[in-house]
């Protein structure tokens, strides 16, 4: 006869297996099964007319005091204002920042500088080359223009959607030529930067005849560039 001791014993015993092979169990169906991706870099992209010019003016000052470089500022200010007014740049294509004051030291010499930046954007490239010279016959030093188009938005567009198409294509020749199925897209990231620098086009001039031969004679193109990293899973 077995004491009742002894059964408790194996009771106890038999349960705690029990639990134990139900609790490993339930661990091994939680451990995620790692899922096997392709993940493809790819850029595009899309040359656009160089129809616009952004040109930036810094407007600065330096005097004994911050009340002297303050209105030896403003009126470098009023006469950038003036000028722009009348080479008839409209208010919504004028960008500008507010006056930064610093102090400057030489040696035991203290000095108040200015500075204001100033963003300005137009299509008639004619006024490029005058605003230029207006600019230095009236004491502005610093400034420079570079291309750009009124197309960015929509290159941009299109050359995420090249980027993309020839991603999906990549990933599908190298899952074909390995013998497996391509799945569904799994993480995208993306990101888009335009390239300043002026490329030479076929298309005409943009701005009228000259009489005098320029290098604005010269259609443009600037490119913009679209980045993606796509990760497809894989069957």
């Amino acid at each position: 006869m077995v004491s009742t001791g002894r059964k408790l014993g194996k009771i106890t015993l038999t349960v705690s297996l029990l639990f134990f092979g139900v609790s490993c169990k339930s661990m091994a169906q939680q451990q995620p099964i790692s899922e096997r991706t392709i993940t493809i870099n790819m850029s595009a992209s899309e040359l656009l007319p160089a129809n616009l010019i952004i040109f930036n003016v810094n407007i600065n000052a330096e005097a004994d005091t911050p009340k002297e470089a303050f209105e030896a500022h403003k009126e470098r200010e009023s006469l950038l204002a003036d000028l722009l007014k009348e080479f008839d740049i409209k208010e919504e294509d004028i960008d500008f920042e507010p006056i930064r004051m610093n102090k400057r030291y030489r040696n035991e010499s203290q000095t108040t500088v200015t500075n204001q930046s100033v963003s300005l954007s137009f299509n008639n490239f004619g006024t490029y080359e005058k605003i230029q010279i207006t600019l230095i016959e009236n004491g502005f030093d610093s400034f420079n223009g570079q291309f750009s188009s009124t197309e960015i938005s929509e290159g941009k567009e299109k050359a995420l959607i090249s980027a993309i198409e020839a991603a999906k294509e990549r990933a599908e020749l190298i899952a074909n030529t390995s013998g497996v199925a391509l799945g569904p897209v799994q993480t995208i990231n993306y990101s888009d930067h335009q390239i300043g620098i002026p490329r030479k086009s076929s298309m005409m001039a943009m701005d009228a005849v000259r009489s005098e031969s320029s290098m604005m004679d010269f259609a443009q193109t600037v490119s913009v560039t679209a980045n993606i990293n796509i990760s497809f899973s894989i069957k």
